[in-house]
């Protein structure tokens, strides 16, 4: 995914050389499948064997990404195709999502935050490869980063379908019922619905999380590209090396979540004090500080995304029962996935609109606004990270 988020986004902007209204529809072609099937993809896996799920949505991206090769391979890729590449790979990530997280079931709620954590290293670590390897466009051909992407997504299945492997008896008792199925689906989904209509810490759990979707998460799909290009002056390599900086941060504060005996008891609180933190950062970048300033700026944003994920992901996980554990998850990824698409459109338009640096302060003085409302109105503000054992 490293190399994905680097490579979609520099297509378009160092390869076509398309303007930011450009890059922020193409963003919005990636994640607006999160809208319509992370929902359905979190029934779905709770339905399903998730080992042996998730091992064929990973297989499923050769058809995306694949295309995408042959067309590199052809010479001809126009931006109509990578909006189509755009639209099935993200419609593919949307099942994965809810799939892959509710795999961290298996961890006990005293000892959620560490796993949460760990997987989170491992993911970003890998993410920081795949950022590192995206940074070779400048002297690598997109064809051969695509090859590479596919064995990655070939070895990623293989290991997978071997670490949860289908055992006959869970086939049998986890097959679906194909004359009560659709029904079953939609009423598996209004249970998940329900959950969070009836939880008003996780239902606003979702909204802050649906504020970081549109804003935090909008604006570094868009802006951390602009900023390298347009700001700076940079190419692939600086685009990657910001993102690698990034991936850093989040590794760096993970690694301190891991060696926690007990997590964060204000963990809402905290969460709502990461937000603000990044608008924060976001009104420093606006300043278009020295290149040595904007690394550890970006490290700091890093730092608090990378806590905001845990701790967001901690509280749900440790609010919903196992047998809902991935319509839980869908519907934070909904939240997520939801605000960034609508971000990362609105953010490349008011970049045409006002400039960069300008936009950058107004996402800044919203976050402002949002971090205040939350902390005086929202119940989120005095959650904890695990629940009670009389709840």
């Amino acid at each position: 995914m490293g190399l994905q988020k680097v490579l979609y986004p520099w297509l378009v902007v160092g390869v076509l050389e398309l303007s930011p209204s450009y890059l922020g529809l193409a963003q919005l072609a990636v994640l607006l499948p999160s809208l319509l099937f992370v929902l359905p993809g979190g029934v779905v896996s709770d339905r399903l064997h998730r080992g042996s799920w998730l091992s064929l949505l990973y297989m499923l991206y050769f058809i995306p990404v694949g295309g995408l090769s042959v067309l590199f391979w052809m010479g001809s890729v126009t931006f109509t195709q990578l909006l189509i590449f755009g639209i099935l790979f993200g419609t593919i990530t949307a099942f994965v999502q809810p799939a892959r997280e509710s795999l961290l079931g298996y961890a006990a709620p005293e000892l959620m935050h560490q796993a949460v954590a760990k997987v989170m290293v491992v993911q970003f670590i890998a993410q920081g490869a795949g950022f590192l390897v995206a940074g070779q466009l400048d002297i690598v051909d997109p064809l051969h980063l695509l090859c590479f992407q596919l064995l990655v997504f070939l070895l990623s299945s293989i290991f997978i379908r071997r670490c949860h492997p289908l055992l006959p008896e869970i086939e049998e008792k986890q097959s679906p019922k194909p004359e009560s199925s659709f029904k079953n689906l939609i009423n598996e989904l209004k249970q998940g619905l329900v959950l969070f209509k009836d939880n008003k810490s996780l239902l606003h759990l979702v909204f802050i999380v649906f504020a970081t979707g549109f804003l935090a998460f909008g604006v570094y799909l868009v802006g951390v590209p602009l900023i390298a290009k347009q700001l700076y002056g940079g190419g692939a390599t600086l685009y990657a090396a910001l993102q690698i900086v990034f991936t850093l941060g989040i590794i760096t504060v993970n690694l301190g979540v891991m060696n926690l005996t007990n997590m964060f008891l204000k963990a809402g609180k905290l969460m709502v004090l990461s937000f603000l933190a990044r608008g924060t950062l976001v009104a420093l970048i606006a300043l278009k500080p020295s290149l040595w300033l904007l690394f550890p700026l970006i490290y700091i944003w890093g730092v608090f995304s990378g806590l905001s994920m845990t701790l967001g992901r901690t509280i749900l996980h440790n609010q919903v029962p196992d047998n809902m554990r991935s319509r839980a998850a869908s519907i934070y990824q909904l939240c997520l996935y939801g605000g960034a698409p609508l971000g990362a459109l609105v953010c490349g338009i008011t970049v045409e609109w006002i400039g960069l640096r300008e936009a950058f302060f107004a996402i800044a003085w919203i976050t402002l606004a949002i971090s205040i409302l939350t902390a005086l109105r929202s119940p989120l503000w005095h959650v904890k990270s695990v629940r009670s054992v009389k709840d």
